[in-house]
């Protein structure tokens, strides 16, 4: 059980920031992948949360007119790191922070994490923050008009810059009462832009970075000159920063590898990294430096490639203005609460079968699948997020069931190992692919294994061996060889080479914005 003194779920703007009005304290929540960990951690105790996963407008992807201006990129807070890599709308005007966010932490946490919790921690090793920085993005923050008694009136809309926002370590410019309700790229700020973001750390996933360099540039038409350059860090600092100095040192330089290289040896007189255990100060400096010259060396292959498909001043027009609700999960369904506010009546499927459960908003989803259901399959390993035993399919998206609320289940469709067997008691395709190539051992992490293969084979995808890799790095088996695990997944999922101009990988399963 979490430590969760209470839970009220929001499905408006205005009743979260009533709510939060009422409830001195409370916390905002949504895919919960950083607060429900540090609820296990015992970071905080007797939590007050207010749900806002079931808000469907903060979950928005959109070219939008603000304030008369035209072609704004608007992005909800609500919206899921594989749903953001995914967007045609992200691909389009902002695609370096759809590669930012496909690098944070695993696929599991990709489905289920969004980029609004990500910014309001205030970390700066958050894998979307150098982007935004570079990006110029700008947060609104909603809160109640003053004086508000809780009825009627309108919310109060503040635009802030990102660059304003970060005060501190885990510190950021929030007021009692606000909830983030937008954030905004406006398109002085992407159009004509090309750039790269490299995160360094020491694993290729479910590891923080140990650097993070975003690079976004222009060049002039004909490529000779750099005509704006953005350079923003993380983990370079004790926030997220851009490199001023440097930027305007290159502003108007010849696009050569002598400047390219100079944009790397500026930023090192404006940033401060420091010694951790995961790096010291002068290997972090190094990195800057060489990460800095890479991603503009990366923007302008972008740009010389843009210009032979055509004009590298404007990139490819987005595609027509759509509003999509359909994050990776689809938007969350209402909750049913119980008088006295502790249980829901959850409906639900479970492996086929219509379940009408009683659950404790305290109650994780592993534990009601476990104690509630007798599903064992479901097991739970370090139980918070990291090494991937508690896999289910939640409406066909794989995620870890220890940091997500069983109440949160409500509408769906769930299923588990126990789901796969037909009939007769065969085995699936993938259980059996895992026999042949005797990709079991102890057996502890084969069933979170086995739901994340069958979410690959439903994609109807194939995939090449480095994708599955990939696909399957937010596991971690300590007794079997993964070659045999990814043998297994290879066989049964089918292997190619990739095709010129096939997608990237993004399994949040087949959504809308996905496909």
């Amino acid at each position: 059980m979490f430590d969760i003194k209470s839970y009220y779920p929001a499905y408006s703007v205005r009743e979260a920031l009533l709510l939060a009005k009422k409830h001195e304290g409370a916390r905002f929540i949504a895919g919960g992948t950083d607060l429900l960990i540090k609820l296990r951690e015992g970071k905080f105790s007797d939590a007050l949360l207010i749900g806002v996963g079931g808000i469907p407008e903060l979950s928005e992807i959109a070219l939008d007119t603000v304030n008369g201006r035209e072609r704004v990129l608007s992005i909800g807070p609500l919206c899921t790191f594989a749903r953001l890599a995914a967007d045609p709308l992200i691909e389009s005007c902002a695609p370096m922070l759809g590669r930012a966010v496909d690098q944070a932490g695993g696929p599991l946490l990709r489905n289920v994490g969004t980029i609004g919790g990500n910014v309001w921690n205030g970390a700066t090793s958050a894998d979307s923050a150098a982007s935004l920085f570079a990006l110029n993005a700008r947060l609104v923050l909603a809160s109640l008009p003053e004086g508000e008694a809780g009825r009627g009136g309108d919310t109060v809309d503040e635009e802030i810059s990102i660059h304003d926002f970060y005060r501190g370590p885990g510190r950021v410019a929030l007021k009692p009462g606000q909830l983030l309700t937008e954030i905004r790229i406006y398109p002085e700020d992407y159009e004509g832009y090309f750039g790269h973001y490299t995160k360094y750390s020491m694993r290729n996933a479910m590891d923080i970075a140990t650097l993070g360099c975003a690079v976004w540039c222009r060049f002039s038409r004909d490529l000779k000159l750099v005509e704006d350059v953005r350079l923003a860090y993380g983990v370079a600092g004790p926030v997220p920063l851009r490199c001023r100095l440097a930027e305007k040192a290159l502003a108007g330089l010849p696009a050569t590898e002598e400047t390219f290289r100079l944009l790397g040896s500026r930023a090192l007189e404006e940033i401060n990294p420091r010694d951790s255990w995961r790096a010291s100060r002068e290997f972090r400096l190094r990195l800057a430096e060489e990460l800095a010259y890479r991603g503009i060396a990366q923007a302008y292959a972008q740009a010389r490639e843009a210009k032979e498909n055509g004009d590298p001043k404007t990139r490819r027009e987005p595609p027509e203005h759509k509003n999509s609700l359909t994050a990776a999960l689809g938007e969350l369904p209402l909750e049913r609460e119980l008088p006295g506010g502790k249980y829901w009546v959850l409906h639900c499927t479970v492996n086929g079968k219509p379940v009408e459960k009683a659950v404790e908003y305290r109650e994780s989803l592993a534990d009601f699948l476990r104690n509630q259901l007798g599903l064992t399959s479901v097991k739970k390993g370090c139980d918070v997020g990291e090494c991937g035993a508690c896999t289910v399919l939640v409406d066909g998206v794989s995620l870890d069931s220890c940091i997500y609320l069983a109440c949160w289940a409500e509408g769906r469709h769930i299923l588990t190992v126990e789901g796969l067997t037909g009939a007769d008691g065969e085995l699936s395709a993938v259980q059996q692919a895992f026999i042949d190539e005797a990709a079991v051992q102890c057996g502890f992490c084969t069933p979170g294994l086995i739901m994340t293969a069958t979410e690959i084979v439903d994609s109807g995808r194939k995939y090449t061996r480095e994708e599955l890799r990939r696909l399957i790095s937010g596991h971690l088996c300590r007794c079997t060889g993964y070659q045999n695990i990814l043998n297994a997944v290879e066989k049964v999922a089918g292997a190619r080479e990739p095709e010129e101009g096939e997608p990237r990988i993004i399994l949040a399963s087949q959504t809308e914005a996905g496909e």
